[in-house]
């Protein structure tokens, strides 16, 4: 749950309410994203923060894997094609002067250690081992020996390093936990490392950017006072931009299911369950969320610091 700093002040959604009754929903009456759960007590919203897993790291690391995959695959080919030519090398040779010829070269020829260095190249069986490759390739002789090394040795820190990461990341990114809307309390609350956050649905508050919606809701912060945290809604899946009508869709859904229900919503179904997407972690409910939900209510009532509007929905300056 991200902690909110006022750029500019969530108007109640209490404003809108009339307009959202009467928003004409999907007539398919299919789900808007990113609700995964509905039956006639709650609405679910998922966290829009799995984006950044399926978004950036997921990619990451499939982007990093293929690089890993072309440079081997280029080292490979190297190896095999250096074994190749190393062995057309020396049976061209044998082919005219002999089977004896690197046996038998005489000590003045001239590129006598050039010629041996790539007899010896090969072991008893005739193989060039990779070992063997990795030390021509580095080696005084090699064309680039020097380039070869720094190329190699920088190819295994980084490719060392950031496939551990971000498989690291990838496997235990939780679940965050999801935005619930209790329609019997009237109620929306979740958690989040162990607090709860939570607001009545009454003086429920959204603020629509062109990046996210967020939807305001009461948490406990520094030094345990009463603060603002925010559940951000991505309906369109998009880091960068949202249109203002998928907000409007995923707010009327919203709204219409608190105040006439599921029927009204989803009539053809008693519940609906969505994809919840893949994760070995999850953000875990606290033992004792009834009890710390009790006493954030009770904080909520009791709070005098949100921000007041008119009839119209302007903001009265203090």
């Amino acid at each position: 749950m991200k902690k909110f700093k006022w750029v500019e002040h969530p108007i109640p959604l209490m404003f809108k309410r009339e307009k959202l009754l009467g928003y004409a929903l999907d007539k398919c009456n299919k789900v808007p994203r990113p609700i995964i759960s509905i039956n006639n007590e709650f609405l679910i919203l998922s966290n829009s923060f799995v984006i950044i897993r399926n978004l950036f790291l997921i990619p990451a690391l499939i982007s990093v894997l293929y690089l890993c995959a072309n440079e081997l695959q280029d080292v490979y080919e190297a190896w095999k094609s250096s074994e190749k030519s190393t062995i057309h090398f020396i049976e061209l040779r044998k082919k005219h002067y002999g089977d004896d010829y690197f046996d038998t070269l005489p000590e003045n020829i001239k590129y006598r250690n050039i010629i041996l260095y790539e007899y010896n190249r090969l072991n008893e069986e005739g193989k060039l081992t990779f070992n063997q490759f990795m030390k021509n390739r580095h080696g005084s002789y090699a064309a680039y020996g020097d380039r070869n090394y720094r190329h190699d040795r920088n190819s295994i820190i980084f490719f060392g390093t950031t496939i551990p990461l971000l498989l690291i990341w990838v496997i235990g990114f939780k679940r965050r936990a999801p935005l619930i809307f209790d329609r019997k309390r009237r109620l929306l609350y979740t958690w989040s490392k162990g607090s709860v956050v939570a607001q009545r649905y009454d003086n429920l508050r959204a603020l629509e950017t062109p990046s996210f919606l967020a939807i305001m809701l009461r948490a406990t912060v520094k030094k345990g006072q009463l603060g603002w945290g925010r559940f951000s809604v991505t309906p369109q899946g998009n880091t960068i931009y949202n249109s203002k009508d998928s907000y409007q869709q995923i707010l009327a859904y919203i709204v219409q299911f608190m105040e006439y229900g599921r029927e009204h919503v989803m009539p053809e179904q008693t519940e609906w369950q969505g994809r919840k997407g893949w994760f070995l972690f999850e953000d875990k409910k606290p033992d004792d969320f009834e009890e710390q939900l009790s006493a954030l209510l009770v904080r909520i009532d009791a709070a005098t610091d949100e921000v007041e509007f008119d009839e119209h929905g302007q903001l009265i300056e203090s």
